[in-house]
């Protein structure tokens, strides 16, 4: 019973914290707006939070539909360098639809430089998408490829939140040809009044 207690003990003190990674719209954008035109660009950031001790390496694999996504560009967020750099690892398959993003600082990178660069909610990555067609879209979080570290070398109990969009078509205006004919015949048709009701009153 105590080598039981103290494996659960174990188990609890590495898995101490919780985290949540999710997708947000880029800082500056309604975070509770996620509806968008087709043919816009959507910049979303890739934020952790409830992280209570500087955090040293991170692992995720997010899937996305890409017949509504094209995601354009990503670049990691400077919240595990501190300005001294880190392993930085991404592989993206547009084909299959997903990207696997993890990064890892430097053991000899300073905590204390860390912890200031970790605010937060920090970002860990961004990503750039185009919506390619009209239509509700998910972008979803791999379960088996998600994770988090701490520097005391623990590991954290991470969540995530997967992210759903909504893609309007675009509204398609009416061609200025169509517009043009549509005054030359109104014109029209007021001059032929007009001439008409000249000639009835000069009979």
């Amino acid at each position: 019973m105590k080598f039981l207690l103290l494996m659960l003990g174990l188990l609890c003190s590495n898995l101490a914290q919780a985290a949540l990674i999710q997708l947000q719209p880029e800082q500056g954008y309604d975070q509770n707006i996620r509806s968008y035109q087709q043919g816009e660009t959507i910049r979303l950031e890739l934020k952790i939070t409830d992280v209570t001790e500087p955090l040293a390496a991170f692992w995720t694999q997010i899937m996305y539909q890409p017949a509504g996504l094209k995601l354009q560009h990503w670049a990691f967020g400077n919240g595990l360098n501190a300005g001294s750099g880190s392993l930085q690892f991404a592989e993206h398959n547009a084909a299959a639809g997903f990207i696997m993003l993890d990064e890892y600082t430097f053991a000899a990178t300073d905590k204390t430089l860390l912890a200031a660069a970790q605010q937060p909610g920090f970002v860990l990555a961004t990503l750039t998408f185009q919506a390619l067609q009209p239509g509700d879209f998910q972008l979803v979080f791999n379960q088996n490829w998600l994770g988090a570290e701490s520097v005391a070398g623990q590991l954290i109990n991470t969540q995530s939140a997967d992210f759903t969009l909504k893609v309007a078509a675009t509204e398609v205006p009416a061609p200025a040809t169509a517009l043009l004919l549509l005054a030359g015949i109104t014109l029209l048709s007021s001059r032929r009044g007009r001439l008409w009701r000249n000639n009835k009153a000069g009979k």
